[in-house]
């Protein structure tokens, strides 16, 4: 099985890494290769809609026809209402960002002449997948109010992620302001909060944090020692309410969501580059390589109508 790094080598044109002062993007290919492999190193990414574009705002189009539509024919007379598809347009503007890393050519040396490997690629390999890993953590916590004092600031300041869209326009719960029976009764209020008409948009999940969803399965346990919970805490099922649950470690703890997995949409456009440079005072006297990716993202919700939140949850 071949590895990222090879994937990469195969996959990019060897040109596509530009030393030059003014290198040109990478062509629809490459762009559409580095962001397979990059969107495939997470279960979660794997499933989600993504979209490249060639502008760096726009609009991401969903037509459908809803409404009760349906007249009776009557012979040599028109039915009397003529249906339109609704044509729905969902805004994006993505945010330049950067990934950069180095490589010392001791390393790459010692590589070559002692494992005959190619540590150039499988180092690209692992920055790619850290540029995927990076961009679901930004999709779920990014926050462009984020204090400037907050340790993470230069991370989730970049861009608002699906939680912080989700709580502003989705249908969201704070688990705090709900009482008893509301708290017990969590996930049903979830599921009826999304409107009927969108819940068929859809396989909709209950998207969690994995101790979230392991510390709900210790308090059934502690109540509850019937099979269906035996097989929950076996692993043999991961669901509720008859819909399955899908742990994002990268989710905060106690925050929740309900909604189908192509509605969560990262929006690239196809001005990408990897740059590398062998030269100038710091790559001769630290002996290194130094790379840079440099790309953009947006993260929204095909539609955010079918989205439910809570924050806070406690089990």
């Amino acid at each position: 099985m071949r590895n990222n790094g090879q994937i990469a080598n195969n996959s990019i044109r060897k040109g596509t890494i530009h030393t030059g002062l003014d290198p040109a993007a990478m062509n629809y290919e490459e762009v559409d290769a580095f962001l397979q492999m990059a969107y495939e190193s997470t279960e979660f990414l794997k499933g989600i809609r993504t979209e490249t574009r060639d502008s760096s705002k726009g609009t991401i189009d969903k037509i459908g026809v809803t409404g009760r539509n349906l007249r009776k024919k009557r012979e040599g007379n028109p039915a009397g209402k003529q249906t339109e598809p609704v044509y729905q347009q969902v805004p994006y503007s993505v945010v330049p960002v950067t990934l950069q890393y180095e490589i010392t050519e001791e390393k790459i040396r010692m590589e070559q002449r002692v494992r005959k490997q190619n540590i150039e690629e499988i180092i690209m390999g692992g920055m790619t997948r850290n540029f995927g890993e990076n961009m679901q953590d930004l999709g779920f916590n990014g926050d462009m109010s984020t204090l400037a004092n907050d340790p993470d600031y230069d991370f989730l300041s970049i861009a608002d992620g699906w939680l912080k869209k989700a709580r502003n326009t989705g249908n969201f719960t704070d688990w705090s302001t709900l009482d008893a029976a509301g708290k017990l009764g969590i996930f049903f209020r979830l599921e009826r909060s999304v409107p009927t008409r969108l819940r068929s948009a859809g396989q909709f999940k209950y998207f969690m944090h994995p101790n979230t969803f392991s510390e709900r399965l210790e308090q059934l346990a502690l109540k509850d020692t019937s099979a269906s919970i035996q097989i929950q805490i076996l692993g043999a099922q991961k669901r509720i309410n008859n819909y399955d649950v899908e742990e994002v470690p990268h989710m905060p703890e106690g925050s929740v969501l309900f909604t189908y997995k192509p509605n969560f949409v990262i929006v690239n456009t196809y001005d990408m580059i990897i740059r590398k440079t062998t030269e100038g005072k710091a790559a001769v006297t630290e002996d290194k390589r130094f790379y840079a990716t440099h790309a953009d993202g947006d993260f929204i919700f095909e539609e955010p109508g079918a989205v439910a939140m809570a924050e806070g949850v406690q089990f």
